[in-house]
């Protein structure tokens, strides 16, 4: 009697499926977390930018017209009040603050930061907040301002994200960026 060869069948076993979908699993616990970090910091970044510019301009604007900066708001009052959440509040309507330097936002009206500026006389530190010096700026020989955003973009109410810039460095500097 002659034997019959077994013929395999085409195709995967139950065991090779489920070693594909336990690595596409790990996969996925990996990337995702990234691609939500990339995407908050994003959004954060696109959002202070176009608020920074829009204040940088009014405030320089201002002090062409009145021979100095606006007075400070001061880093305990930010706009819009409250502690920044992963949820977007209204930019508008503005402090009566925001008002006198004619702030009208070019960018978002809704925002996930809040904000606030800080300004001085030339040579005077007394305005200074904590983070004008955890950022290390130094207070000029000139009138001077300095701009910042307190983000919360992860939710962490722990850990917020800051943002600065100031009248002698116009790069943004960030901490804790995204969260």
């Amino acid at each position: 009697m002659a034997k019959r060869a077994r013929r395999r069948e085409a195709g995967f076993t139950m065991i090779e499926i489920l070693i594909v979908i336990a690595m596409l699993a790990i996969l996925a616990a990996i990337a995702v977390p990234q691609f939500l970090g990339q995407s908050r910091k994003a959004k954060a970044n696109s959002e202070v930018v176009a608020i920074f510019n829009d204040l940088r301009m009014r405030l320089e604007q201002f002090a062409q017209e009145n021979g100095t900066y606006p007075p400070t708001i001061g880093e305990g009052t930010m706009h819009p009040a409250g502690l920044p959440t992963t949820s977007k509040v209204a930019l508008l309507p503005t402090p009566a603050t925001w008002d006198a330097i004619r702030f009208m936002p070019t960018g978002p009206t809704d925002v996930y930061c809040r904000y606030t500026w800080v300004t001085g006389t030339a040579g005077n530190n007394a305005n200074l907040g904590t983070q004008g010096t955890t950022f290390g700026f130094t207070v000029p020989a000139t009138d001077w301002w300095y701009l910042l955003a307190r983000c919360n973009m992860d939710g962490d109410s722990a850990t917020d994200s800051f943002y600065f810039t100031s009248s002698t460095d116009p790069t943004i500097q960030k901490i804790n960026e995204g969260r």
